[in-house]
């Protein structure tokens, strides 16, 4: 009897989970989806206006180590590309309550970022295992999304060529 109920259980489950809508990633080489919201220094941040830059948007937690790792290697890329036409925005995961630690560490490496639950529009996911970055190209298109921190090599393979375009 507890068996059955079991496997009832775990159908209930599936065919629930079979309903709910999937979350949509972004697709490399489609354009980019909606991004949209007020940066943590009170500027307005629309990714539809960003044509003829190249942006990277990065999924931030104050929680992880490999964030905390690659922030300070991300502005120093920043200051050295930025008349190239770069842009960075930070996507903080990290729950409602600690708003302030993600919003102190992108503000001390003088970059711009806002919290994924304020955004008025998201069309990158809520929340990635972090870090998670996304290149969009001065088109629009997204050309990378990738796990893992931001390093030298990272810059060499995935921004640099797209910034020489």
């Amino acid at each position: 009897m507890i068996r059955i109920h079991n496997q009832l259980f775990t159908g209930l489950l599936l065919a629930l989970f079979a309903a709910l809508p999937a979350a949509a990633v972004p697709e490399i080489g489609e354009p980019a989806p909606p991004l949209k919201g007020t940066l943590f220094s009170g500027k307005p941040f629309d990714l539809a206006e960003m044509r003829g830059k190249v942006v990277l948007i990065n999924y931030y937690s104050s929680y992880s180590k490999q964030c905390a790792f690659e922030i300070g290697s991300i502005e120093a890329f920043l200051e050295e590309n930025r008349d190239k036409g770069l842009v960075v925005v930070y996507i903080g995961v990290d729950r409602p309550q600690d708003r302030h630690r993600v919003e102190r560490m992108v503000k001390l490496y003088n970059l711009e970022g806002f919290m994924s639950n304020e955004l008025e529009e998201n069309g990158f996911g809520a929340k990635y295992r972090t870090p998670r970055a996304f290149v969009i190209d001065r088109q629009g298109i997204v050309r990378s999304r990738e796990y893992g921190s931001k390093t030298p090599t990272y810059f060499q393979k995935y921004l640099v060529p797209v910034l020489a375009e």
